[in-house]
C-alpha cells in the first residue's frame, strides 16, 4: 500500500497557500498549561472556530432554521509545534471530500508563517427531525467545491 498520496496531503496542510477560507483566534492567557505552552486541548477549540465560520459562511441558506445541520462524526488533531501566549492563532480551512451526506474538512493553525497543529473533522448533514444523515443537497456541494485543497 502506498502511502504517497497521503505523504503529498499531509505537507500541503503545512502550507498556508492550501487554504483559501481563514479565521482568527487570539490565544488567550487561560489557553496556557502549567509548562507555558498552549494547551493541546485548545488546538481543538480553535479548530471548531474555524469549522464553524467555515460552514455558516459558505454553506448555503438553505441550512439554516429547521433545516438539516452539520454534526461532527470524527475529530483528529495532529500537534506540530509548540507556541506560547500571548499570540494570535490564524486557522485556514479547506475540504478534502466531499461525501453523499458527509464532508471532510481539513485545517492548518499558523502562528504567523508556522503551521503549528493541523485538523482533520468529518461532518455529517443531519435531519434535525430524524437525527438521521441526509445527502448533501446540489447547492451544497457547489458551495463547498471551490474549498475543496488543491481546486484552483
Amino acid at each position: 500500500m502506498s502511502t504517497e498520496g497521503h505523504r503529498d496531503e499531509s505537507h500541503a496542510l503545512l502550507r498556508e497557500a492550501s487554504y483559501r477560507f481563514w479565521t482568527s483566534e487570539k490565544i488567550r492567557f487561560q489557553d496556557v498549561d502549567r509548562f507555558d505552552h498552549v494547551n493541546n486541548v485548545t488546538f481543538a477549540v480553535y479548530a471548531e472556530s474555524g469549522r464553524v465560520e467555515f460552514l455558516e459562511s459558505v454553506t448555503p441558506a438553505e441550512l439554516r432554521g429547521d433545516a438539516p445541520f452539520w454534526v461532527i462524526a470524527k475529530l483528529t488533531v495532529e500537534f506540530r509545534e509548540q507556541t506560547h501566549y500571548p499570540g494570535e492563532i490564524r486557522v485556514g480551512t479547506a475540504v478534502l471530500r466531499i461525501g453523499r451526506s458527509s464532508v471532510t474538512l481539513v485545517q492548518g493553525m499558523f502562528e504567523g508563517s508556522r503551521c503549528v497543529s493541523t485538523a482533520e473533522a468529518v461532518v455529517v448533514l443531519v435531519d434535525p427531525e430524524s437525527g438521521h444523515s441526509v445527502p448533501l443537497s446540489q447547492g451544497v456541494r457547489h458551495a463547498l467545491e471551490p474549498y475543496v485543497l488543491g481546486h484552483e
